[in-house]
């Protein structure tokens, strides 16, 4: 059995895809559903994926900037009850007081998911622009599928 094969890892990358695909396209409900009924362990194997995929654009972007207008916009998408958490951890980021590791550092699983997701989403926005973004992940979604990993659950 291969990573792959994992149901659960299969499941974490499509919800952490679904997840900074509803930061870039602003949809405030698919946020708030994206991640509802997963236990801890579910969440930290998806906040393990969006660690990936953003490092992975860090990597390719260099440095790239996260202004604190665009960071306050995405971010007041995420739900109330890790909004507060959230946006305080990347605002840190964005001023360059920490770094991402330092500023998520003791939140709440589900913070830090949506903390995530939420630099991942500026930091595409920024170098990409909106229709670039979100073109490029759902290409990234269509690989999925293509390599015989289609979406394990359905999105509303």
């Amino acid at each position: 059995m291969t990573e792959l094969d994992d149901p659960w890892l299969i499941d974490a990358i499509w919800r952490a895809a679904d997840l900074t695909r509803a930061y870039l396209v602003q949809d405030r409900v698919q946020v708030a559903t994206c991640l509802a009924g997963l236990d801890t362990s579910q969440l930290e194997r998806v906040l393990t994926w969006l660690i990936l995929d953003h490092d992975a654009l860090f990597g390719a972007l260099g440095e790239p900037s996260m202004s604190v207008r665009e960071l306050d916009a995405v971010a007041a998408l995420a739900p109330l009850e890790t909004e507060l958490a959230m946006t305080t951890a990347v605002r840190r980021v964005a001023t360059k007081e920490t770094g991402l590791t330092g500023a998520v550092e003791g939140l709440a699983p589900l913070d830090r998911v949506h903390a995530i997701a939420t630099c991942t989403a500026v930091m595409l926005l920024e170098a990409r622009g909106r229709t670039t973004a979100v073109a490029q992940l759902d290409a990234e979604t269509v690989r999925y599928e293509q390599m015989g990993y289609p979406r394990p659950y359905t999105i509303t």
